[in-house]
């Protein structure tokens, strides 16, 4: 309702002009007044009654959150809201980043275990240079112990895996075991001639050799087996191989007088496995060629060596031999032992 004008009165009629200019004056304030106030109303309606609340107090509850926790105003507690959505979107960002990188690293373990067909390894070791706290059996960087390089290699894996030996004395008992691969050869980084194994002249000195539970092609070359009286067990074995796929032996001297060990075989060949020795030196053994229950032993030409006690012995295992290697007793057998020295066609 607006002000209603003074008409009538004794007062002057300039001031019943300036009078009546001053209602005009708040009629039209009121009327902004009356603008702003609908302009309110229906930002409350907004609020309230379009959002399905009946009362004024929904205002108030807005600034509550579903936590109890109450803010000044709506605005700051959309704000508060939005930025616990933009960190927690954040956080989620960042999960997923770790999980990208465990899963890389996993990634990276399964190519490890798992190595791809057709790759090969390649792992050096080096008595005077290397080291096992800081090489990492690279060519530049090589292990100090034949054991080390052993252990980095994958369980299970397809690959073609070498181990490069560099002149040395190694007196370890270096242990394969459980390995699965395409072929693993343990050989001196150098290329020996039959004159330099025949003389014992090779520059790389091992203690012994075993393979276990290895289903692989293994091949040894170009070794020197030293130091037999210091074994880590009470049967001493140059080299062992059980329960593996197929060794080769080649390019070695087994000559340190072990005539003495009772217990000493220089190649070892139990279980399933097979081994083939070629072109090596045997020279004062106490066994030569031990093949045990159901293992074969393949005795290729060119091997050479004198006064050992025993050179073929098969203990329910069978030995192929073609054997330039001599001593006190040739071949020995136990139980269904079978030594084969000359090739045979069955009709």
């Amino acid at each position: 309702m607006e002000l209603l004008k003074l008409i009538k009165n004794r007062i002057t009629s300039e001031w019943k002009e300036t009078f009546n200019s001053n209602i005009d004056i708040l009629n039209r304030i009121l009327s902004k007044v009356n603008g702003k106030i609908d302009v309110l109303n229906k930002r409350i309606d907004n609020l309230v009654i379009k959002s399905g609340g009946d009362s004024p107090n929904e205002v108030v509850d807005a600034r509550v959150n579903n936590n109890g926790e109450t803010f000044d105003t709506l605005e700051s507690r959309l704000l508060a809201a939005e930025n616990k959505h933009d960190d927690e979107l954040e956080s989620a960002n960042l999960n997923i980043l770790n999980n990208k990188d465990q899963l890389g690293q996993l990634n990276d373990v399964i190519e490890a275990l798992y190595n791809a067909a057709g790759t090969s390894i390649t792992i050096y070791v080096s008595a005077s240079r290397g080291s096992d706290s800081t090489g990492d059996g690279t060519e530049e960087k090589p292990y100090s112990s034949i054991q080390m390089a052993a252990n980095t290699i994958p369980l299970i894996n397809s690959s073609v895996i070498t181990i490069f030996v560099e002149e040395g004395v190694y007196l370890e008992d270096v242990v394969f075991y459980g390995i699965i691969s395409q072929k693993i050869t343990l050989r001196s980084v150098y290329s020996v001639s039959a004159e330099d194994v025949y003389q014992a002249k090779l520059p790389v000195h091992i203690r012994s050799v075993s393979f276990s539970n290895c289903n692989s092609n293994i091949n040894i070359y170009g070794i020197h087996f030293v130091d037999q009286k210091n074994f880590g067990s009470r049967i001493f074995q140059s080299v062992y191989i059980s329960n593996n796929g197929m060794l080769t032996v080649e390019n070695c001297a087994f000559d340190e007088n072990v005539k003495s060990f009772e217990t000493h075989r220089s190649v070892y060949s139990s279980g399933n496995s097979k081994a083939h020795v070629k072109q090596c030196l045997f020279s004062n053994q106490k066994i030569v060629f031990y093949a045990d229950t159901t293992s074969e032993i393949r005795v290729g030409g060119n091997n050479q060596g004198s006064n050992n006690d025993i050179v073929n012995c098969a203990e329910n295992g069978t030995i192929r031999t073609n054997t330039g290697v001599t001593g006190s007793n040739t071949n020995q057998t136990v139980g269904a032992g079978l030594i084969i020295t000359k090739g045979t066609v069955l009709s």
